[in-house]
């Protein structure tokens, strides 16, 4: 099942079906992320899913990672060009930051146990490696996060081509 966060694809811009603020300072507020987590246990009652693989792109996996934080049914996460801490990734670009919005980072402690693997892009220039950088000081050491960097993705491009080979990467929380 693929979600995309509240208006990403949407080219609607009626304030009713797309209100500004969740496209911008509360992209990953509280009750978006309330709203996630019932449609995941919906899912699990309707489908009988005992564990969710999660997978995140960009924005994406600040969702992911927040819900992988508050549910016991996440066995792995896994992240693409993922904006896990978006008080890194602002200060960075010097744009607002978002108090509206949960950040991944502040619950990355939570996540020391939880098999994960992140892929950055080595041609992105939005999510740069000290965002994830920023999540991984904030989690401590762990022997279930990982990391790779694919030298000619950038943000948007070059992710397809490549991602049955990262989607085949282990996931586990063994020493590399």
């Amino acid at each position: 099942i693929y979600l995309a966060r509240p208006c990403q694809y949407s080219m609607l811009n009626t304030a009713l079906l797309c209100p500004r603020d969740y496209w911008t300072g509360k992209r990953f507020a509280p009750e978006v992320i309330d709203a996630y987590d019932d449609l995941l246990d919906n899912l699990a009652r309707a489908y009988n899913i005992d564990g969710f693989e999660l997978i995140g792109f960009s924005g994406g996996a600040a969702v992911a990672a927040l819900l992988a934080e508050r549910r016991e049914d996440v066995v792995t996460l896994r992240t693409v060009a993922g904006n896990l801490d978006h008080a890194a990734f602002n200060r960075l670009h010097r744009v607002s930051p978002m108090p509206q919005s949960l950040n991944p980072a502040d619950k990355a402690a939570r996540l020391v146990h939880l098999p994960q693997h992140h892929f950055l892009g080595g041609r992105d220039k939005i999510v740069r490696p000290e965002v994830l950088q920023s999540f991984r000081a904030a989690m401590g050491p762990s022997r279930c996060v990982h990391q790779s960097t694919i030298a000619e993705a950038g943000h948007n491009d070059g992710w397809a081509e490549h991602w049955p080979a990262l989607l085949a990467r282990p996931v586990d929380c063994e020493a590399r």
